[in-house]
């Protein structure tokens, strides 16, 4: 029954994408902004501690993170229309992370000059887009970007990891080659259970399009 399923569905979308006739324009660029939700979660200023001064040691030291700033996701697309239903291009997601990690004593008094540290991921993701619905202002779509994340700091730090973003759905509003977009999404990257760089980030995003 499942397979029956599974043949009946993939069968109606072939039959959707024969169906589609040429796209009103083919080419597509795109410069947006989306939330950093997932990282403001993760990257936080640390839990301030109480102490009794009284009972601790003379040289008590206590490290701890704070200042934290986010860019959000600042992105940008190009994506080609094969016809009025499927397009693909590329999609590059850039992020930015910062705070400060610095040193304290009993008292909660900073010792020392705090250490700077910023955090970067650069994803760069192949697109695939489905336009299901298109009327003269208003376009329904949903996409799927698969590709790769590149993370490093400026402790010259590196590291790479396999990268996706699942457009559950997006809306692009407008008449002529300027638009406006807002998706709903998942974007993703992570090697493993301990190796996550986000989750279910950029949950809401939205953006400039421009079109001929």
């Amino acid at each position: 029954m499942k397979k029956l399923i599974l043949s009946i569905s993939l069968l109606s979308c072939l039959q959707i994408v024969a169906a589609a006739g040429n796209p009103p324009t083919r080419h597509s660029v795109r410069l947006g902004w989306g939330d950093m939700l997932f990282e403001t979660l993760a990257f936080h200023a640390s839990a301030p501690g109480t102490f009794d001064s009284a009972s601790l040691p003379a040289g008590f030291r206590s490290t701890g993170t704070f200042g934290h700033g986010y860019t959000g996701h600042i992105f940008a697309d190009y994506m080609y229309s094969f016809t009025d239903v499927v397009s693909a291009g590329v999609q590059t997601d850039f992020e930015g992370i910062f705070w400060k990690k610095g040193v304290r004593d009993a008292s909660g008094t900073l010792v020392g000059e705090p250490t700077k540290v910023n955090n970067y991921n650069l994803c760069i993701l192949p697109s695939v887009r489905f336009t299901y619905f298109r009327s003269e202002w208003v376009d329904i779509y949903s996409g799927l970007s698969i590709g790769l994340l590149m993370a490093f700091d400026n402790q010259k730090q590196f590291e790479l990891a396999p990268a996706f973003n699942l457009n559950l759905v997006g809306v692009k509003v407008g008449k002529g080659q300027w638009s406006g977009t807002a998706e709903i999404g998942l974007l993703n990257a992570l090697k493993g259970a301990n190796d996550v760089y986000m989750f279910a980030s950029r949950l809401f995003s939205v953006g400039v399009n421009y079109t001929w």
